[in-house]
């Protein structure tokens, strides 16, 4: 068996996944960094929503939502190539 360096948050991760889900992650790899990406993009999709101001008006929350949705598409579509 190989010996793989892993830092303390990857081991708390690791000690959480069921047998099932570790043998998934064996079975398809690529999943991991998909995952990784799509979470990127959760976090900037989080950060924009918390930067718009509460009484922002109609046209600066569309433009800010159009934002939003170009971002999760485009994740979504790397993901899905």
């Amino acid at each position: 068996m190989k010996t793989v360096k892993v830092t303390r948050g990857q081991f708390q991760v690791l000690q959480k996944l069921t047998r099932k889900e570790v043998g998934t992650l064996k079975k398809y790899p690529k999943i991991l960094v998909e995952s990784k990406h799509l979470l990127r993009t959760c976090k900037k999709v989080i950060k924009k929503i918390e930067s718009l101001p509460e009484h922002a008006n109609k046209h600066k929350r569309q433009t800010a939502y159009k934002r939003i949705i170009s971002l999760c598409q485009k994740a979504v579509d790397s993901v899905e190539k």
